[in-house]
């Protein structure tokens, strides 16, 4: 049985983004649904739809199969590579701070038992995200996505949670081909160990 199909988002429609100041939330949206609140997932790219797919599990075991371009994660990137180094000591050089910040992130990386990756079935729903959404957090931002016909997803992730998520996606990206410029020097050269594919639990 073929996959769902995904319907592509038309070239010159406007991609939304807000980075806001905001407490944890609730997983509720302002109209009172609930949402889709991702405990752990799994990035991996899909050449067939040249798209970074996050095969997302949530506290109930759900999954969900959430489709993200290269235009959109291309505005991303930036944003949250500017929070990370918002936190960098004044006086004290930023790539300097951020690369030995990213290599502890590493390290305690490496220790942590393998986990099986987030597999999505059948019947898993297929979306394509439009929409990004980061609020600020103490240590962290909480990222929600949004797509078409009420979908949407939560991401909380906390400040190393969003370093390994740089190295998985620069790894997608050099996997798809795709142009490497937006992410910060502070990454290094090299491919971390943290491959395309691997998985996150968040909680």
């Amino acid at each position: 049985m073929p996959k769902s199909p995904i319907r592509r988002r038309p070239l010159n429609k406007p991609v939304l983004m807000a980075v806001q100041s905001h407490g944890p939330d609730s997983g509720a949206s302002p109209d009172g649904e609930s949402s889709f609140v991702v405990q752990t997932f799994t990035a991996r790219y899909d050449p067939i739809e040249d798209r970074i797919c996050l095969n997302a599990l949530d506290a109930s075991g759900s999954t969900q199969a959430i489709y993200l371009t290269r235009r959109l994660m291309d505005q991303i990137i930036p944003v949250v590579a500017k929070h990370l180094e918002e936190q960098t000591p004044k006086g004290v050089p930023t790539d300097v701070v951020q690369s030995m910040t990213q290599e502890r992130v590493r390290q305690a990386r490496k220790a942590e038992p393998t986990a099986e990756p987030v597999q999505a079935e059948l019947d898993t729903p297929r979306w394509l995200c439009t929409t990004i959404q980061m609020n600020k957090l103490p240590s962290g931002l909480a990222v929600t996505l949004s797509g078409e016909a009420a979908f949407k997803a939560q991401i909380p992730l906390a400040d190393p949670h969003l370093r390994t998520v740089l190295d998985i996606l620069r790894n997608t990206y050099a996997k798809a081909g795709w142009d490497l410029r937006m992410f910060p020097d502070w990454l290094g050269p090299e491919r971390a160990a943290a491959g395309q594919g691997v998985q996150i639990r968040l909680n």
